[in-house]
Parts: C-alpha cells; structure tokens; sequence
C-alpha cells in the first residue's frame, strides 16, 4: 500500500488524471445528487401532506354522510358551535379560557 503511494507520488502523471476525473465527476453529478435529495425531502413531505389530507377527506365523509341521514344530535352541535344559535328562551354562557 505504502508502495502504491510512493509510485503515485513520483509519477504525479496518473494522480493528476485521476483528480482531474473525480473534478469532472463532481461537477457533473454534483447538481444531480443535490437535486436528487431535495426530491426526496420534497417527496416525503407531500407523502406526508397527503396522509393528512386523506384522514381530513375520511371525517368531512363521515359528516357529510351524518348530515345526509339529518342526524339531529350533529345538527344541533354545528348549529350552536358554527352559526352561534341557541334553544328558544335559553340563556348560552360563554367562558374565556385561562
């Protein structure tokens, strides 16, 4: 191995060659290996994002079909939550959180 080294060394023909050839590598795939990873960042982000929208897309189902069969205890709950409304004659009391 020490050998190979010292041949290298005296004959700094080869050596020149061969730093020349990983130069010219890095340079021409040194973008594509960049590129490559931050595809692969970019990937596992909107796997991600899309788990996210399936499980979003599986409850507004569910609701829908609920709102579909007139479900009155999910009528009420959207009723008093989203538009504010009450019962005739009933007082609502509102708590800020600490």
């Amino acid at each position: 191995m020490k050998t190979m080294f010292r041949t290298l060394l005296k004959n700094k023909k080869p050596l020149l060659w061969a730093i020349a050839l990983i130069a010219v590598a890095v340079l021409f795939l040194g973008g594509s290996l960049v590129s490559l990873v931050h595809n692969k960042i970019e990937m596992r982000r909107l796997n991600r994002y899309n788990t996210q929208l399936d499980e979003e897309y599986k409850d507004l189902l569910q609701t829908k079909q609920q709102l579909e069969k007139e479900d009155p205890v999910l009528l009420e709950k959207l009723a008093r939550t989203q538009y504010n409304l009450a019962k005739p004659n009933e007082i609502e009391f509102r708590f800020q959180p600490k």
